[in-house]
């Protein structure tokens, strides 16, 4: 047995889709992707959506709009991808790491207090799936990138996340909630801004700001359409799997994540264990189940900055262990996991 941390949930139907799309011989950008920007559009209820060949792409084309360039500042939590770190060093932008708050996801007050006359733009990372609240930090009067690369679907008071701010980026990587195997979509609802992603992604030289192509392909466009008939679903078997931990794991020596229980799409089951990561991991490995830390590194220690300003990331980064959750993962498996950590915990 071995139940790996995260998996794509493809099925027959999905490769039909794809197999459509290559007999055809139109398998770069083409109709099926203005049928999935479409289609995302109505899903997201952002008025405005463009495909591109990432995420990362879709939030370098989000800083790019806003014309974010040299010396200026764009605040991101530590707790996060690196990737998102990247799109900002890709644009010439200064990084400035904030702490997060007790549940995972950055706050009002740990972004004010990183802001600076410099401050260009506010990356909102809801990251595992749980929604930041983007409504205080609108306060700041900084023009807001949501991430919802690991939230797709996600709410914050009946209003889907994304369509808060100023810009939305998403994700559709292997793992991620919905995948086009690798791809992403960056939107809006500002006609202006959509112009100037439109004329970046596709290179238009008479354009005057930077060209960065990264176009999503329809072969890619295809599964995510195939993906997205069935995303209601692929959300509730989250749910389901979540309600079982809850109930199952609720024993152990461990913290649950109740505080985001009736928020998280749960892309991701955060515990929290005072044990020692490596040896959890390594005794559950052995049980053929694999699980990750939250973030893999936290991007302040690659800068070697000082820990004592991220007190909240560096115990969650040390505390959290992330089990295998994802609509792929069937019955007989998740009981696995649920074993593993009882004889574990």
């Amino acid at each position: 047995m071995n139940i790996p941390h995260s998996k794509p949930w493809i099925i027959d139907k999905d490769l039909e889709a794809v197999n459509v799309t290559i007999s055809t011989g139109m398998i770069a950008q083409g109709s099926k992707v203005s049928e999935f920007e479409e289609q995302i559009s109505l899903y997201t209820t952002l008025p405005y959506c463009v495909a591109t060949s990432s995420g990362t792409a879709a939030l370098v084309l989000a800083l790019l709009a806003l014309e974010i360039r040299l010396k200026d500042e764009v605040i991101l939590p530590t707790y996060v991808c690196p990737q998102v770190l990247e799109a900002v060093i890709l644009v010439g932008a200064t990084p400035v790491l904030c702490d997060i708050g007790p549940n995972w996801v950055m706050t009002a007050e740990t972004v004010t207090a990183k802001i600076t006359k410099r401050t260009g733009a506010i990356i909102a990372v809801h990251v595992f799936g749980i929604p930041v609240d983007v409504a205080q930090l609108k306060n700041l009067q900084i023009p807001i990138i949501e991430d919802c690369c690991q939230s797709l679907g996600a709410e914050l008071n009946h209003q889907k996340v994304g369509t808060f701010g100023d810009l939305a980026v998403f994700s559709f990587q292997a793992t991620k909630c919905l995948t086009t195997a690798e791809g992403g979509v960056v939107g809006c609802k500002d006609s202006n801004l959509i112009a100037k992603i439109l004329a970046i992604r596709q290179g238009d030289k008479l354009t005057t700001l930077h060209r960065f192509m990264s176009p999503m392909s329809d072969m890619q466009a295809s599964l995510g359409l195939n993906q997205l008939l069935r995303y209601k679903d692929f959300l509730q078997r989250r749910r389901e799997i979540a309600s079982y931990y809850f109930e199952e794991l609720a024993a152990l020596d461990i913290l649950l994540p109740y505080e985001i229980r009736n928020k998280s799409i749960f892309f991701r089951f955060p515990v929290r264990s005072s044990r020692d990561f490596e040896m959890v991991q390594q005794e559950l490995s052995q049980k053929g189940i694999q699980v990750r830390r939250g973030v893999d590194v936290l991007l302040h220690r690659m800068y070697k900055s000082d820990s004592n300003q991220f007190p909240s990331a560096e115990r969650l980064f040390e505390e959290t262990i992330s089990i295998p959750i994802y609509p792929a993962l069937n019955n007989g498996q998740m009981r696995s996991v649920i074993e593993a950590c009882q004889q574990s915990f």
